[in-house]
């Protein structure tokens, strides 16, 4: 059985470490936890919880003792199993291996005001940018060149609606062959009052041109009548 240390060096000892952690909480009590705990990534910030965690049940654990009372009847100690089990597995996500945290460790992870790692944000963007598509690479359009297409396809789209008023085909045949291929234009300003107006224009042609086939009929026969005379 080793011997245990004299309760004067055990005091002068304990007190000269919570000197130092006094020395180490001192900034972060300053200001809000989470004004220190947002500029930490995702695992530094866990490490952060976790390691606070360990130390205020460690605490607890210690003034028990000072206080003549058993902690391994308590549920901090419990408590404090739990938390090395939560540590463990954020060594693991950190590719480490699984450790209990001790008391040196708490105190540098305490201290970590520091700012997150820089990113190289030249290297990152070259990283991206190759490994971007080809095509993504092309220079963007602009708005000049994209007028002008668009003033082409409204002409162009004008035209053949002319086309098909001049030759009478029927708006709802016209609608029935484009069905399932519509046609989408950037920053198109026609609204449905315009559609309406061009359907109207188009059954207005189809009724010109059925009554053009009418009376071409009605022509017919008369001629058809007067050479049976």
């Amino acid at each position: 059985m080793s011997e245990q240390p004299p309760p004067d060096q055990t005091l002068t000892s304990l007190t000269s470490h919570l000197d130092a952690l006094e020395a180490v909480l001192a900034p972060l009590e300053a200001k809000p936890w989470s004004d220190t705990t947002d500029r930490l990534s995702t695992l530094e910030r866990t490490k952060m919880d976790v390691l606070g965690a360990y130390l205020i049940n460690d605490l607890i654990w210690i003034y028990m003792k000072m206080k003549g009372i058993d902690p391994a009847k308590h549920e901090v100690t419990s408590e404090l199993e739990r938390i090395k089990v939560y540590y463990g597995k954020v060594s693991s996500a950190e590719g480490k291996e699984e450790r209990k945290p001790s008391r040196s460790t708490m105190l540098i992870f305490l201290t970590l005001g520091a700012a997150r790692p820089q990113i190289d944000q030249a290297a990152a963007r070259r990283f991206v940018s190759n490994s971007l598509p080809r095509a993504q690479h092309l220079p963007q359009t602009n708005s000049a060149e994209l007028a002008a297409r668009q003033a082409a396809y409204i002409a162009a789209e004008q035209d053949a609606e002319n086309t098909l008023r001049r030759f009478g085909k029927a708006s709802r045949f016209r609608h029935i062959q484009d069905e399932g291929s519509v046609k989408l234009v950037p920053g198109d300003a026609r609204d449905l009052e315009d559609e309406d107006v061009m359907m109207a224009s188009a059954e207005q042609g189809q009724q010109q041109a059925e009554d053009f086939l009418k009376a071409f009929e009605g022509e017919m026969q008369a001629q058809d009548k007067g050479a049976q005379r």
